[in-house]
């Protein structure tokens, strides 16, 4: 699929360039047969006759020295001794052959012959040309434009008429919502009075394509739903055995191990929440309220405190502004946790800096950074960086990516191997509460 930016033309736009192209291409075919047809008068009607009267004249003067020169209507001839003093102005300086004249009287064609030391000249009135050219040639030319012309705009028009459900169905599939389909917009009775089959073809498989996608959005909503709440159970058992022997004395090592089931039981629990909420998001279950974005990233980042206390890593809370935002403050606390998590996870030594400044959040770390090839993938579903750390699917930042475009939080990352990584989540509808002079807090 090509860029948006990089429009393709509309059907309806190319057929009336069609039909323009077509316009012009008749036009400059008319103009063209205008010259021609008077080049063909001239050339093949007058010339010829003036030669063939000049022939007839001598023909008949090799017989009697009295024959007088032509005089019609539309041709005179005059007859000279060559080089007669008596020989018009205008005439002297003609040579043998066709010359066009314009005289007192008009434009005239004139033929010069001559035979035994006597030059024929033979007039024609030119004038007549343009008429001959416009009853034999552009009258019946300019009939055969408006025929034309009248031909192409009705072909234009039917062409129009019958691509027009085709555009409409287009703007249909374009504007379809996946969460919601109506079907009824594909029905075949919405299809304008004489729709062509195969257009009623396409409406009836587009109108079955979106039962199919309606059935199999519901079923996943149904499965996410229900696998959510058939977690629930026994992860709060997990957690709930977790938290006695934790309470209980316990090596070490066997110390560690807990805190890591109990960890991994805490992020799956978040996850079902987060499915659940995702799935129930239809139903206007998905609840917004008025959170703060500082007091988010302060419960996360004493989450990280905890889980990734053996790594001795420095965090640094610059909290210049205090952000407000209408948001579901649980699907809030996945994206910054996962977010926060992911820093810590890939930092093996060095320092996580958490930002809050107008509309945004940052969160830069100095780990190990990533590839532009591993950036490029960073959202595809089940990806794991080739040093992936920890027991993760490849769901999280999937899951942060749909929850910020669900919202319309823009998330921007950067980052080099061994240099670190950077992400900033653009929070652009939150509210600035409060602008205070920078607080930067460590542990």
């Amino acid at each position: 699929m090509p860029p948006m930016n990089e429009r393709r033309p509309r059907l309806n736009a190319r057929l009336l360039r069609a039909f323009l192209l077509q316009i012009a291409l008749i036009s400059a075919t008319a103009v063209a047969g205008v010259y021609l047809a008077e080049f063909a008068i001239r050339e093949m009607l007058i010339v010829s006759a003036l030669e063939r009267e000049a022939d007839y004249f001598w023909s008949r003067y090799s017989i009697t020295a009295d024959t007088p020169a032509p005089n019609t209507n539309t041709l005179i001839g005059y007859l000279f001794t060559t080089n007669a003093a008596e020989i018009p102005a205008e005439f002297s300086s003609l040579k043998l052959g066709i010359h066009d004249l314009k005289t007192a009287v008009g434009d005239s064609v004139v033929h010069v012959s001559e035979v035994d030391g006597k030059r024929l000249y033979l007039v024609f009135d030119a004038n007549n040309i343009q008429q001959l050219a416009t009853w034999f040639g552009v009258a019946p030319l300019a009939l055969m434009l408006v025929v034309l012309y009248s031909s192409a705009w009705v072909a234009y028009g039917l062409a129009r008429k019958a691509v027009s459900p085709v555009v409409r169905l287009a703007r249909l599939v374009r504007d379809i919502n996946v969460e919601t389909p109506d079907r009824a917009a594909f029905d075949t009775t919405q299809l304008a009075h004489g729709a062509d089959t195969e257009i009623e073809t396409l409406s009836h498989a587009l109108s079955h394509l979106m039962g199919r996608v309606d059935q199999l959005i519901e079923r996943e909503r149904n499965f996410t739903r229900e696998a959510s709440h058939e977690l629930r159970s026994p992860l709060t058992v997990i957690l709930m055995a977790s938290d006695n022997l934790l309470g209980r004395p316990l090596d070490d090592s066997a110390r560690a191990m807990v805190e890591k089931i109990r960890g991994a039981a805490q992020d799956m629990v978040e996850l079902t929440e987060a499915l659940l909420l995702l799935a129930r998001e239809h139903e206007g279950q998905l609840a917004t309220e008025v959170v703060s974005v500082n007091q988010v990233l302060r419960q996360e980042l004493a989450r990280c405190r905890m889980i990734f206390e053996a790594k001795h890593l420095e965090f640094r809370f610059d909290e210049s502004v205090d952000l407000e935002l209408d948001a579901a403050p649980r699907l809030l606390a996945i994206v910054l946790g996962n977010l926060l998590r992911n820093a810590c996870a890939y930092t093996d030594a060095g320092v996580i800096i958490i930002a809050v400044d107008a509309h945004r959040v940052t969160i830069r770390d100095s780990g190990i950074g990533m590839s532009k090839e591993n950036l490029g993938r960073l959202f595809t579903p089940y990806f794991r960086v080739s040093q992936a750390r920890g027991s993760g699917h490849g769901i999280g930042l999937t899951l942060v990516k749909r929850i910020s475009d669900r919202f319309g939080w823009r998330l921007d990352i950067a980052s080099e191997p061994e240099r670190g990584t950077m992400v900033e989540v653009g929070l652009l509808a939150a509210r600035v509460v409060k602008a205070s002079s920078s607080r930067t807090a460590s542990a």
